[in-house]
């Protein structure tokens, strides 16, 4: 679904745009949260298409800069094109590199944020990561991490059996697949203590939409009931017919009357030792 040249699931540009426009107040209000200030020199770590650029820009004004990286050259493709359309990105520079090995100096920026890259990473991954973003923070840096925590999902009217079941599956699929997966977004504040960083503070955010749902969540959560239907997560056949049902014509659920679809992450901000 949405899948990069990388091989990254969900991480085409395309999609991650629509994701954000769904649930734009909640992302953002996430990111000012985390304190960034003016002047900042500041590492997006994994931008994709670079959605959250143009708040980044703000918040580190004309005197700030933005290094945005991503491992899929479409992705920098995408956030070179922003940058050349719109002057208030003037501060950004774009960038094709990998979080498991920042194509950085020590010591050379004031904050990183990384949004929904922890999820792709195995257990020694993550902690590299981690690591990596630590030695390019300049001391008393800012790390910032975001990511999705999906026992937070709930889907209504269906049966909420159904959903828990689906859950539960594509749990056991993240693991034997050997990466954190959706559900990583409550562990991230101890996954920054244990990366050394002090002062670690957490917050989660709910986003709840409810019929009749904006035109960006609609096509969002279509794209995303059609994506679920078509996966073998290794249900039952009465369980498996229902979400191909719901994934052949996902707009007979988003219709309904008292639809309702809930979503959740959590961002980690830790401080690299002055």
């Amino acid at each position: 679904m949405n899948k990069t040249t990388t091989g990254h699931i969900a991480a085409h540009a395309d999609w991650l745009d629509v994701h954000f426009e769904s649930a734009r107040p909640e992302y953002q209000d996430g990111l000012r949260w985390v304190g960034v200030q003016p002047g900042w020199t500041v590492l997006d770590a994994g931008c994709g298409g670079g959605s959250f650029l143009p708040l980044l820009a703000e918040l580190v004004g004309g005197s700030g800069s933005i290094d945005a990286l991503d491992l899929a050259p479409e992705n920098i493709a995408r956030v070179e094109a922003l940058v050349s359309a719109d002057a208030r990105l003037a501060v950004v520079r774009p960038k094709i590199g990998s979080v498991l090995r920042l194509p950085f100096a020590d010591a050379t920026f004031d904050c990183v944020w990384s949004a929904n890259v922890m999820q792709y990473l195995s257990e020694a991954e993550a902690a590299q990561v981690l690591a990596e973003s630590r030695r390019v923070l300049k001391p008393g840096g800012t790390l910032a991490v975001k990511d999705f925590d999906f026992s937070l999902v709930s889907l209504y009217p269906i049966d909420p059996d159904l959903l828990a079941r689906w859950i539960a599956a594509r749990r056991r699929g993240w693991a034997a697949g050997g990466v954190l997966g959706g559900f990583c977004g409550e562990s991230l504040p101890a996954r920054l203590r244990r990366a050394g960083l002090v002062d670690v503070r957490a917050k989660g955010w709910l986003v709840e939409r409810r019929a009749p749902v904006p035109a960006a969540t609609r096509q969002f959560v279509a794209e995303l009931f059609t994506y679920w239907g078509g996966l073998d997560v290794g249900l039952l056949a009465p369980d498996s017919e229902f979400w191909k049902r719901i994934g052949d014509n996902p707009h007979s659920l988003i219709d309904d009357p008292d639809f309702c679809f809930r979503e959740g992450f959590v961002i980690a901000v830790g401080g690299v030792p002055a």
